[in-house]
C-alpha cells in the first residue's frame, strides 16, 4: 500500500515537470512572437501609370523597423525625384497606435510590368510589389480631340553651339482647372538650355473646334556633334466635366466634376553636324546673322593729348553673348588705347536669343601725325545658308594736330623775344639814357630778391609735401599684409573645377574655367577658353585647348579631365607667389 502511494507521488512529480516545461516554451513563443519582424506595407498612389509620369510609392509600418531603408535597388527601373518621411500618432479609446511612412516620388524608365524589389530596412524587409507602366496615349492632333500635346522643333539639323528653338504646347477643348508639362529631356548630345519667357496662353481653332492653348518655348545649344533626341512631352490637364445642364461648376472642392487627361507628343530628332572644314577661324561662331558696328566721332582731325572714344559692337542673331569672341585691340605706335571691360547682353524674344558684346576704347594720340586703325574681321558660319561669312569693320585713318597747350606756350615766347627789347633800347640812344638804365637795374634787383624769397618758400613747401607723402606711403607699406589671401570667389571657382574634373564633366569644367578666369584676370577678363589659353603657361594651355576641341570638334563620347585641375591650381599659386614677391620688393625699396 505504501509502495503504491509512492508510485503515485512519482508520477505526479513528472507531470509537474512536463507542465513547467510547456509553460516555459509558451513564454518563449510569446516573446518571439512579440519580437518578430516589423510588418511593412507597400502601395502606390494610383493604378494607371504612364511612362514619363511621376507617381508616389509609399512604405508604411506600424512599428519601428530595424534600420533606415536602402532605396538604391529602385534606381534600376525608376528615377528617384524626391523622398520624405512622416509619422502619425493616435490614441483612440485609450489605445495607442503609431505609424511611419516613407514617400518616394518616382518616374519609370521603361514601359511594361515592373516589379518593385524588396527594400531592406536593416534586418526587416518590405514585400515586392508589381506595377504596370503604359505607353502614354499619343495625341493624334486631329480636330475635335479633347486634349492635344505637341512638340515642335525649328530645325532637323544644326551645328555645335548653334541655336535650336523647341516649343511644347498643350491644347484643350474644355476648361482647365490645372495643367502640367513634363520636363524637357534630351539624350545623345549634351546641351545647354534656357527658357524664352513665361508660358503663353491664347486661343485657336482646329477645324471647327476651339482650343485653349498653353505654350512654352526653350532655346537649346548642342555642345558637340551627334544625334540629339528630344524625348516626348507629356501634357496633363484636369478638365471640368459638364453637367447634364451643359455647364460646369466653378466651385468644386472635392474635384467630383473633373477628370484628369494625359497625352504624349512624338519625340524629335536633330542631327548635329560637325564643324565644317571650310571654317578656318580661331573661334567657332554659328548664327543666323552677325554684324560688326563701330561708333566713332564724325571728325577725322583730332588734337594730340585729347582722348577719342571708339565704341565697337558685335551682334549675333541666334547666339548667346557668352559665346561671342572677344575683341582684340592691336597696339599702334603713337596711340595709347585703354579698352573698358566688355559689356555682354542677351536680347530674348520668341524667335530666340540675340547676343550683344560692346566695348569702349579710349584712344589718346601722343603726337601729331596720321594714324590708321586696322580693319577688324570676325569669321562666322551662316546657319541659314550653310556658308562661311565674314563680318568686317573697315580700316579708319585720321589726322592728329598739335595740341592747343603747345600753341599757347609758343605765343608768349614770341612776345618777350630779345629782338623786341633791343628795338626799344636802340630807339632812344641819347635821350637821358643813363637815368632810365639805372632805374631798370633797381627794379630788376628788387624783383630778383622777391622771386628768390618766393622760390625759397615754394621749395620748402614742396619738400614738406614730399616728406608727408613719403611718411604716408611708408605707413601704408607697413600696414599692407604680406600674405595676400586668395579671393573667396576664386576658391569657389577652383572647387567647382575640382568637382567637374572628378565627374569628368566637360561642360561644367568649361563653366568653372570661365568663372575662374573672370576673377583671376580682373583687369581684362577672358570670356572664352581660347582667350584663357593665351594667358596661361604652355602645359595649362594645352589641356584647355584639348577641352575646347572636345566640346566643339571631337567625336569621342567620354572626356577625361586628367591633370586640368592640378595645372589650374598650380597656376593660381604661382600668381599668388608673384604678388607676394612684388609686395616684398616694394617694402625693400623704401629703405634703399
Amino acid at each position: 500500500m505504501v509502495k503504491h502511494s509512492a508510485f503515485k507521488l512519482t508520477l505526479s512529480s513528472d507531470h509537474i515537470m512536463k507542465l513547467f516545461i510547456k509553460i516555459i516554451l509558451s513564454v518563449f513563443l510569446i516573446l518571439s512572437f512579440t519580437a518578430q519582424a516589423a510588418e511593412i506595407q507597400v502601395r502606390v498612389d494610383r493604378t494607371q501609370i504612364e511612362l514619363n509620369e511621376t507617381f508616389t510609392l509609399t512604405f508604411e509600418s506600424n512599428e519601428d523597423p530595424d534600420d533606415d531603408p536602402d532605396f538604391s535597388p529602385l534606381e534600376k527601373d525608376f528615377q528617384i525625384l524626391n523622398q520624405g518621411t512622416s509619422s502619425n500618432i493616435s490614441i483612440i479609446n485609450g489605445q495607442y497606435t503609431r505609424s511611419k511612412k516613407w514617400n518616394i516620388s518616382l518616374v519609370a524608365r521603361r514601359i511594361g510590368t515592373i516589379t518593385i524589389p524588396q527594400i531592406k530596412f536593416g534586418s526587416d524587409t518590405s514585400p515586392s510589389y508589381k506595377i504596370t507602366i503604359k505607353q502614354p496615349e499619343k495625341s493624334s492632333g486631329k480636330a475635335g480631340e479633347a486634349l492635344i500635346s505637341e512638340l515642335d522643333v525649328n530645325t532637323t539639323s544644326t551645328y555645335p553651339q548653334a541655336q535650336v528653338i523647341i516649343t511644347k504646347r498643350l491644347l484643350s477643348s474644355s476648361n482647365i482647372n490645372a495643367y502640367e508639362f513634363s520636363e524637357l529631356r534630351t539624350s545623345g548630345v549634351q546641351i545647354t538650355k534656357e527658357k524664352l519667357g513665361e508660358i503663353k496662353q491664347y486661343q485657336t481653332k482646329r477645324g471647327n473646334t476651339p482650343y485653349l492653348v498653353l505654350e512654352q518655348r526653350y532655346v537649346i545649344y548642342p555642345q558637340s556633334e551627334g544625334k540629339l533626341i528630344i524625348e516626348p512631352i507629356v501634357a496633363t490637364a484636369r478638365i471640368a466635366i459638364q453637367s447634364s445642364r451643359g455647364n460646369s461648376s466653378a466651385f468644386d472642392p472635392f474635384r467630383s466634376n473633373t477628370k484628369t487627361l494625359r497625352r504624349s507628343s512624338n519625340s524629335k530628332t536633330v542631327v548635329v553636324k560637325p564643324v565644317p572644314g571650310a571654317f578656318k577661324g580661331k573661334h567657332w561662331l554659328a548664327a543666323k546673322e552677325v554684324q560688326l558696328v563701330e561708333e566713332f566721332p564724325d571728325s577725322n582731325i583730332f588734337t594730340a593729348g585729347e582722348p577719342v572714344t571708339r565704341t565697337l559692337l558685335l551682334v549675333a542673331d541666334g547666339q548667346n553673348s557668352s559665346q561671342l569672341p572677344e575683341f582684340t585691340i592691336n597696339e599702334i605706335d603713337g596711340l595709347k588705347q585703354y579698352p573698358d571691360k566688355p559689356l555682354l547682353k542677351n536680347n530674348i524674344s520668341d524667335d530666340g536669343i540675340t547676343g550683344v558684346q560692346q566695348i569702349k576704347v579710349a584712344i589718346i594720340p601722343s603726337a601729331e601725325g596720321t594714324y590708321t586703325l586696322p580693319a577688324i574681321s570676325v569669321p562666322w558660319w551662316n546657319t541659314e545658308t550653310n556658308k562661311l561669312e565674314i563680318a568686317k569693320i573697315k580700316a579708319r585713318t585720321f589726322s592728329v594736330g598739335k595740341s592747343s597747350h603747345s600753341s599757347r606756350q609758343d605765343k608768349p615766347s614770341t612776345i618777350t623775344a630779345p629782338p623786341a627789347t633791343q628795338d626799344i633800347i636802340i630807339a632812344e640812344p641819347e635821350v637821358n639814357a643813363l637815368s632810365p638804365l639805372n632805374s631798370t637795374e633797381t627794379v630788376a634787383s628788387d624783383n630778383s630778391l622777391l622771386w628768390k624769397v618766393i622760390s625759397l618758400i615754394l621749395a620748402i613747401s614742396l619738400f614738406y609735401t614730399l616728406f608727408l607723402l613719403w611718411q604716408k606711403h611708408r605707413q601704408t607699406a607697413f600696414s599692407k599684409p604680406v600674405d595676400t589671401p586668395v579671393n573667396t570667389t576664386q576658391k569657389q571657382a577652383l572647387k567647382s573645377l575640382k568637382q567637374a574634373c572628378d565627374k569628368n564633366d566637360a561642360a561644367s569644367s568649361k563653366d568653372a574655367l570661365l568663372q575662374w578666369a573672370e576673377v583671376t584676370f580682373t583687369d581684362r577678363p577672358a570670356h572664352s577658353l581660347g582667350e584663357i589659353s593665351k594667358r596661361v603657361d604652355e602645359a595649362f594651355a594645352e589641356r584647355i585647348n584639348a577641352l575646347n576641341s572636345f566640346l566643339y570638334r571631337d567625336k569621342a563620347n567620354d572626356w577625361v579631365c586628367d591633370d586640368l585641375f592640378e595645372l589650374c591650381y598650380q597656376y593660381t599659386e604661382n600668381l599668388k607667389t608673384s604678388a607676394e614677391s612684388k609686395d616684398h620688393d616694394e617694402l625693400e625699396s623704401l629703405y634703399k
